[in-house]
């Protein structure tokens, strides 16, 4: 595990939260460039107020009785 040398010169207790700090903030970066953009703004503008879906249920044709002979 190459990796597991970082915590040779950062301690756990430190580059844990610092890490997750990270995350959480390009998370949010991330989600309030979208919404500034426009990209989340035009449906959650719409989530509210939206209608069901209208569903159209069709009758099954009936049967066709075999003539018989």
């Amino acid at each position: 595990m190459t990796n597991g040398k970082i915590w040779l010169v950062v301690k756990p207790t430190v580059g844990l939260p610092i890490g997750m700090l990270f995350a959480a903030l390009l998370a949010v970066l991330i989600h309030g460039l979208l919404f500034v953009d426009g990209r989340l703004k035009s449906w959650w503008s719409e989530f509210p107020v939206a209608k069901p879906a209208v569903v159209s249920v069709q009758a099954a044709p009936a049967p066709v009785a075999a003539e018989v002979k």
